[in-house]
């Protein structure tokens, strides 16, 4: 017969401690603490789980019934107001500051029309914003670069109507606002910082692949004929590969070198008067940032039969080739 657990001096036990604390006397709290202590003779195999239990519960003095329970947790203790006031004021300041740049990123002001005087004024303080970035104070004091201007400024005003980035991109909302070159005689080096307006987007916020490509083909353009003395040709091929979005309304870096002649394969070599190979890259002005990866192939120059009289093959050699 399975022995049962003897609950009479449980019960007596948690009667005369009811007793003692309705008749003013306090039990001592390393009693309270303490396990009841229950008298177990034999106890079967199916029922020591059930007795541990119960041997490890305590009493509820104000339980006339003195019913077992587990151990009560500690309540917490309440946060202050103050606390929970700057808690829920960061997190509010945190909030309104991502929607404020997501609605700029995704609807960004109406950029000002070309050569209007609030196109003007922007282009002003885009030119002092630029002046101050670490990447034209670097090209401004370093001497390997001795050359330097603005893109397009030797394009005529008849020209410049029929290009499509000194004509319909122009202005701040463009590539207007912003566009200086420094050239590296002894590399042959072209570096660009350029401004990237609003205007200039594909998707909401974001510059169009195909501004990118332009702005990439026309920087190897410039490596390849100052290679050339300013002969012009023509793109043969152009690769590009983006790496990461590039938003718009930003100050970028277009970096544009050609080839040494011992970087070429075996058969390109010896071949420089007339086919260049120019790589290129977009970087991000204020974080150097890797943007877009290109390569370019020109043909053009003096052409492949250099007996031909210069600058015939692919047009008459003009000033502004090379600096355009």
């Amino acid at each position: 017969m399975t022995s049962r657990i003897q609950y009479q001096q449980l019960l007596r036990l948690g009667q005369r401690q009811i007793s003692r604390q309705q008749n003013g006397f306090l039990i001592p709290a390393e009693r309270l603490q303490q396990p009841a202590r229950i008298r177990l003779p034999l106890i079967a195999p199916q029922c020591r789980q059930q007795a541990a239990r119960f041997s490890t519960t305590r009493l509820r003095p104000q339980d006339s019934t003195a019913e077992l329970s587990e151990p009560v947790a500690p309540k917490p203790k309440k946060k202050s107001v103050v606390r929970r006031f700057l808690f829920a004021g960061t997190f509010l300041l945190l909030g309104a500051i991502t929607g404020s740049s997501l609605k700029l990123l995704v609807e960004p002001p109406e950029p000002p029309t070309p050569n209007s005087p609030e196109d003007e004024y922007t282009i002003e303080v885009l030119h002092d914003q630029a002046a101050k970035l670490p990447i034209v104070k670097q090209l401004t004091s370093d001497p390997a670069f001795v050359e330097s201007w603005d893109a397009y400024e030797t394009l005529s005003p008849k020209h410049k109507s029929q290009h499509l980035m000194a004509g319909v991109m122009t202005g701040s909302r463009g590539v207007g606002g912003y566009q200086r070159i420094w050239y590296n005689p002894s590399t042959g080096e072209l570096v660009s910082v350029v401004f990237l307006g609003g205007a200039t987007t594909g998707w909401p916020g974001v510059v169009h692949g195909g501004l990118l490509a332009t702005i990439l083909d026309e920087s190897c353009g410039r490596a390849a004929f100052k290679q050339w003395a300013g002969k012009t040709g023509v793109t043969a091929r152009l690769e590009l590969n983006y790496k990461k979005a590039t938003l718009a309304n930003g100050f970028y870096v277009i970096r544009a070198r050609p080839r040494e002649e011992e970087q070429l394969p075996e058969g390109e070599r010896g071949k420089r008067h007339y086919k260049i190979f120019v790589d290129a890259v977009v970087e991000d002005a204020n974080t150097g940032a890797l943007q877009v990866v290109s390569e370019a192939i020109f043909v053009g120059g003096s052409g492949k039969d250099q007996t031909k009289e210069e600058g015939r093959v692919w047009g008459k050699a003009m000033d502004e080739h090379t600096r355009f």
